[in-house]
């Protein structure tokens, strides 16, 4: 059973990237891959494939918070804008 909750953690973090702000899936990847990683009788496929959508779902959401704090000065500038 744990092998195909790593299954769907990898999944979950690969569909992150096709939506944008997928941020919700990338979360739903770590907390599976975790959960996944926690049962003692997953098979060295099934924690590779933990591992890989823990990996890739951190790598998400590091990717957000960069673009997120790099475009910061404009998205204030846009909301009072927007303000006025």
């Amino acid at each position: 059973m744990s092998t195909k909750l790593a299954i769907a953690a990898l999944t979950m973090a690969a569909l992150s990237f096709v939506h944008l702000f997928g941020v919700e899936k990338a979360g739903m990847a770590v907390a599976f891959g975790t959960m996944a990683l926690k049962d003692p009788s997953l098979t060295p496929h099934g924690q590779k494939l933990a591992m890989a959508a823990i990996i890739t779902g951190l790598a998400y959401l590091a990717v957000v918070a960069g673009v997120f704090i790099f475009h910061m000065p404009m998205l204030n500038e846009l909301a009072s804008h927007l303000a006025k």
